[in-house]
């Protein structure tokens, strides 16, 4: 889902294992093993190996790249596979809980609060947001307006993933039925971004990679991250049974997180260096450092410590309340798409309330990292 979908089309080897010096254990009960994404927010977990700060905390951690989607389908295998916790999102663990209740999202970290974008051309009929603001509009009325404007149009996009999720919001704040006033043309972010800029559609949204090349090809941003709804938050999935069994091993691989992003927040062009090498050995995606640096705490965000992740995430009042996201995801797999059963109840699936607590036990608000 969301830009990930990008790299997992082509990226033909969704299942390589990343093998570091010191990764691997012939004791495979005691092995953590970690399924990421190729993409420069998911790798990060990776710098904590490269700087050993798992050994430090006596974990041992096998990282296997996966596509996207494939996260939750590791989680559930009993094959050479599997994995015991993956970096996902709110979406996929609604959209595949009916078909394993066992999977769970432990933890939420990273908001992809400013990363999606519709895509219009300069020279269409459909004005941006901006235009409606300068109206003198205020900001929710201008979205309004500026989302109202899809009625009867074509938007490209790839469905059943939170960017198809993204439109249906807008249509919402348009008051569209997402169903019947819009025209989807279904295809992957990367086929998508070339029909849009040679002609067909009205609207276009994909990943960040496609977000970044529409942009250098002329085309605007119509609406952007929140005005389109509540923010992905990706962040740690597991099992039920994994935690129940590990919490002291999960515990610390969440201190480890928040180690990186504090060690990247006052180290941005090493670690950068360091991401995007690993992300382009293993992907198409041809990064470089100043697109890390942009999409840091810019595109996305990442609290670094447990003080700014009850600010933002778990407080009602936050920015990007984990609450609106759970609902909006129910709201557009059941009723919108009706591609789940029922709607996830967030007892059923979300962990992250109980586990956010273990951790203030654990470690304190602020993560002391030089703790063991």
């Amino acid at each position: 889902m969301k830009k990930r979908n990008i790299i997992s089309i082509i990226f033909i080897v969704t299942s390589l294992l990343i093998s570091f010096a010191g990764c691997e254990s012939k004791d495979e009960s005691e092995t953590i093993r970690f399924g990421v994404s190729p993409f420069q927010d998911t790798f990060l977990p990776i710098l904590g190996l490269e700087k050993g700060w798992y050994a430090e905390e006596g974990l041992k951690v096998e990282f296997k790249v996966l596509g996207w989607t494939e996260i939750q389908e590791a989680l559930s295998s009993i094959s050479g596979n599997r994995i015991d916790i993956g970096i996902n999102n709110i979406s996929s663990v609604i959209a595949t809980h009916h078909n394993n209740p066992d999977l769970v999202y432990l933890y939420g970290f990273n908001t992809f609060d400013n990363g999606f974008a519709l895509m219009i051309r300069p020279e269409g009929n459909i004005k941006p947001l901006s235009y409606f603001l300068e109206q003198g509009l205020s900001r929710e009325e201008a979205i309004k307006m500026t989302a109202k404007q899809l009625l009867n149009k074509t938007v490209i996009t790839t469905s059943n993933t939170d960017m198809e999720q993204g439109v249906a919001a807008a249509a919402n704040r348009g008051n569209l039925d997402f169903t019947k006033d819009i025209k989807i043309i279904n295809l992957n972010p990367d086929e998508g971004l070339a029909a849009f800029l040679t002609g067909s559609g009205d609207a276009y949204i994909g990943g960040i990679p496609q977000r970044t090349r529409a942009g250098k090809e002329g085309m605007i941003e119509m609406l952007t991250g929140v005005d389109l709804g509540p923010a992905p938050i990706n962040g740690i999935v597991t099992t039920k049974q994994y935690y129940e069994k590990n919490k002291e091993k999960l515990l610390k691989i969440l201190k480890v997180w928040f180690r990186i992003v504090q060690y990247v927040n006052k180290n941005l062009d090493e670690s950068a260096s360091t991401i995007i090498r690993l992300l382009n050995e293993n992907s198409s995606a041809n990064f470089t450092n100043d697109d890390f640096k942009k999409f840091w705490n810019n595109y996305e965000h990442y609290p670094q410590d447990l003080i700014e992740i009850e600010k933002n995430i778990i407080s009602e009042t936050g920015s990007n309340y984990w609450k609106a996201r759970w609902d909006d995801s129910n709201e557009y797999f059941y009723n919108i798409k009706k591609v789940i059963p029922k709607p996830v109840e967030s007892q059923e699936a979300f962990y992250m309330l109980q586990f956010h607590n273990e951790l203030r036990v654990k470690y304190g608000d602020n993560i002391n990292i030089t703790k063991k």
